[in-house]
């Protein structure tokens, strides 16, 4: 498990290998912390690492600003001016391709297995004795399981030389899917920057009651911070939140913080209007370094989703010392999250469950600096350093 991606996969002359990188989007600041990582240590060991980018974003995230200036790493973009949805699978295997081809790497280091470009890689390993790392990201609940997919999947894990896996669920899936646990490199994949959104968090907290006032919120709010869709299971989150707290002693002190967008939120918004209930506020999306400041709002972190491969939410949480309501069903839940000691796991299709933890949270005000402290013990293991050492087998 702790092998890493350099130490792992020998190179007869290490001061000429060449690792490349292929991701999907620029956007994701919480991967730029870990690839800024992964340069520096690699660069000191004579090592050449580098990034191709598919694009800058996806349409979910046009509207935010794609920070350039986070990624200290040498990289490219292939495709400047479109959605990474919007690129053609043509475009994509051309110029991936002849990218791939061009740098030469020894290792290629290959975010998943999901775009039919990155099928085209594999066969270029294969072709030319490239060595393949993948991030596998999946676990075997998450979805419904389709035979036929789950075949290709076996077929093309198999051309890996190694894994890096997203938590314990994905490497527990990954040797269903007949992986050898020899090749799980690290069951730490990526996670936030700890450092960077916590010192925003406490920059920020002073101003947490002239905020809460402003935006005339209760005693204490849950928060939820991510997108408005169907898997995220807001409904049933509004729907809970609405019954513990008129159930539980203290509900009139609660409330139940909604930030983000998406296709939902229209429904969302006309059912809490349905349901009467003035302690759910809805507060619009922001840049990833203004979400701290949201959180400083909470007292609780939730995660509903019916299926997540992790949840970063119980990361970004946890950071800022946080207990954290989390759907078992969220790959994060398994290595994040322990029943009392610093939160719960619940069932997402049993409203009745989510609405028994919600009331027991709201009953434990007096516990939140202890649960939170715990968590912050947990998450301090998932730092970016010591992800990247994990990564590199260090």
């Amino acid at each position: 498990m702790a092998r890493g991606i350099s130490h792992s996969l020998s190179t007869p002359k290490l001061g000429l290998m060449r690792i490349l990188a292929i991701h999907n989007i620029l956007w994701s600041h919480y991967k730029a912390r870990i690839f800024n990582g992964i340069y520096e240590s690699l660069h000191l060991q004579g090592v050449d690492f580098f990034v191709v980018q598919m694009a800058y974003s996806e349409r979910s995230r046009l509207a935010l600003k794609t920070d350039s200036s986070i990624h200290q790493y040498p990289y490219k973009v292939l495709f400047s001016d479109e959605a990474v949805e919007d690129i053609s699978a043509l475009e994509r295997i051309g110029k991936l391709t002849k990218a791939v081809k061009d740098y030469k790497p020894d290792i290629i280091y290959l975010n998943g297995y999901y775009d039919i470009a990155y099928w085209f890689v594999v066969f270029y390993c294969r072709l030319n004795k490239v060595k393949l790392i993948i991030d596998f990201e999946s676990n075997e609940i998450s979805r419904k399981r389709v035979w036929w997919k789950e075949y290709l999947k076996m077929f093309f894990l198999r051309q890996c030389n190694g894994l890096v896996c997203l938590g314990q669920k994905a490497a527990e899936y990954a040797v269903k899917l007949k992986v050898p646990p020899a090749k799980i490199l690290t069951t730490k994949n990526v996670g936030v920057d700890n450092d960077a959104l916590l010192s925003i968090f406490k920059k920020e907290s002073h101003l947490k009651e002239k905020r809460k006032k402003e935006l005339n919120l209760p005693l204490y709010n849950f928060i939820y911070a991510g997108r408005f869709v169907e898997r995220k299971n807001l409904i049933r989150l509004i729907t809970a939140f609405h019954y513990a707290k008129y159930d539980a002693k203290n509900g009139k002190d609660w409330g139940l913080i909604l930030s983000g967008e998406g296709e939902q939120k229209e429904a969302l918004v006309k059912l809490v209007s349905t349901l009467t209930n003035p302690s759910v506020f809805f507060l619009d999306p922001c840049e990833w370094y203004e979400v701290p400041i949201r959180y400083t709002l909470a007292d609780v972190a939730v995660l509903p989703s019916t299926f997540e491969p992790f949840g970063f939410l119980t990361n970004e949480a946890m950071v800022y010392s946080m207990p954290v309501l989390v759907s078992n069903r969220c790959g994060s839940a398994a290595d994040l999250v322990k029943d009392g000691y610093n939160g719960f796991q619940f069932d997402p299709y049993n409203e009745d469950d989510l609405k028994d933890k919600l009331m027991v949270l709201m009953s434990r005000t007096g516990e939140f600096e202890t649960l939170g402290a715990n968590g912050k013990l947990i998450i301090d293991q998932w730092a970016p350093d010591i992800i990247v050492k994990s990564l590199l087998g260090n």
